[in-house]
């Protein structure tokens, strides 16, 4: 697999359209295995976007990333270290810190995960996953192979051997939920991260709404999270990506009859 090169228009994607890859697995007491699949709707050396579904019961060790790193959670529930996760938790993982452990709950977890930047991941604190398997009986079973390309190096065994981790001592992720926020403004947006060079808005259209989304200098990822609307002349329901370059923009948004929630992410570095 090549990486997609960088649009220069808005680009769409539906995540039913797109195969599921596994990248993860584990044997479980009962015998049974669990895996971690993921969809792609960007993979690039300097960009990720991923659909991550975590099956009941997996273990997925702390981590941070070489790059700003979001996790929103769209289904299922689970815990993040000894903090529970539901729909709408948002996760905020700042280059030079970690998250997790990641536990998946009875009925799985379901997220949507971005890097702005390289995505390879560094484990932190390795007794933690120890402890947390063996507590539950699991054993870790060969990470199955990835045919993405040349370009890309394997972060699944990085613990900050062979590269230095870029970890900031001190520096935590922020786990927050949508109904911690007020809304404010036309449309009407909840401003999860409000940085000034890096943004994560959860938007809010009623039924027919229009909201004239104009360009900017960044590159920004939206996920339609509820309901549906028409970006420009296309017609966008739940499970759509929209990548949006510097300087593109998708026109006026137009929400369906039964309204749209969609998360948009900026990034101005």
């Amino acid at each position: 697999m090549e990486p997609r090169s960088a649009p220069v228009a808005p680009a769409f994607w539906h995540v039913d359209d797109i195969d599921w890859t596994e990248v993860q697995r584990q044997q479980n007491a009962d015998g049974s295995v669990s895996v971690v699949r993921e969809k792609w709707p960007i993979i690039r050396p300097d960009f990720l976007s991923a659909f991550v579904h975590y099956e009941p019961e997996m273990v997925v060790r702390r981590h941070g990333h070489r790059s700003n790193h979001v996790v929103f959670v769209l289904d299922g529930s689970g815990w993040i270290g000894t903090q529970p996760c539901e729909p709408g938790t948002h996760i905020h993982v700042p280059l030079g810190s970690a998250f997790g452990p990641i536990i998946a709950g009875p009925h799985g977890l379901t997220c949507w995960e971005l890097s702005f930047g390289e995505f390879g991941g560094w484990g932190d604190q390795p007794e933690l996953y120890a402890n947390e398997i063996a507590d539950r009986g699991i054993t870790p079973l060969p990470d199955p192979p990835l045919d993405i390309g040349e370009w890309f190096v394997d972060p699944r065994g990085d613990w900050g051997g062979e590269r230095p981790s870029p970890k900031i001592d001190g520096l935590q992720s922020v786990l927050s939920h949508v109904r911690d926020y007020e809304w404010s403004g036309v449309p009407r947006k909840k401003l999860l991260v409000d940085e000034p060079r890096f943004m994560s808005a959860y938007v809010e259209l009623s039924p027919l709404a229009t909201y004239d989304n104009a360009s900017n200098s960044g590159q920004r990822v939206i996920w339609v999270i509820e309901g549906g609307a028409t970006f420009g002349d296309r017609w966008c329901p739940a499970g759509t990506h929209v990548e949006l370059p510097p300087g593109a923009t998708t026109g006026t948004i137009t929400a369906g009859d039964e309204g749209v929630l969609f998360l948009e992410l900026t990034d101005l570095a």
